[in-house]
């Protein structure tokens, strides 16, 4: 077997991959803009705001939970491949760092991220900020990543068993 047949295997954490990827879509958004005053970071006008601007982020991260929804396999084992559990792994920790070192304002002036709180001005604003521009390149790249991965999926699973590499069953 290649090495790209078995990243595309069903895995054991794909369950809980399969099961939580449409809760994360909404959570991790939440968390990103208003979720840091859970952790004891400061709340601002951001917050208020990102409530009604989550939905930008809610509705194309749920294009890949129904991109895997179209993987045969997957639909009927309920789980997902290992593949794409790594970059579903990757994107959350991505929002979780950034939901950590983002920083939000209020009418006094900014405010500190929660690293920055947790660490008593360890962390300054700049290197939140540099914390922070970083983990969201890095979660787009693992968005990009798991639209990837589901539609490999998708297409390893319309592959019929006689058929050779290139073609795909209808």
């Amino acid at each position: 077997m290649t090495r790209y047949c078995l990243t595309m295997q069903l895995s054991r954490t794909g369950r809980f991959v399969y099961v939580a990827q449409t809760w994360a879509a909404v959570l991790f958004p939440f968390f990103l803009f208003s979720g840091r005053a859970l952790v004891g970071g400061p709340c601002g006008w951001g917050g208020l705001f990102g409530l009604a601007l989550m939905w930008f982020f809610v509705v194309p991260l749920l294009v890949g939970p129904i991109m895997t929804r179209f993987d045969r396999e997957v639909r009927a084992k309920k789980t997902t491949r290992f593949a794409y559990d790594i970059a579903t792994f990757a994107l959350w920790a991505g929002f979780i760092v950034a939901g950590l070192a983002i920083s939000d304002a209020s009418d006094a002036g900014p405010m500190a991220s929660a690293l920055t709180t947790w660490t008593r001005g360890g962390v300054s604003f700049g290197a939140s900020q540099a914390i922070l521009q970083g983990s969201l390149a890095f979660t787009a790249l693992a968005y990009l990543a798991t639209l990837a991965f589901a539609t490999a999926g998708i297409v390893v699973s319309r592959r019929a068993p006689g058929l050779g590499r290139g073609q795909v069953a209808i």
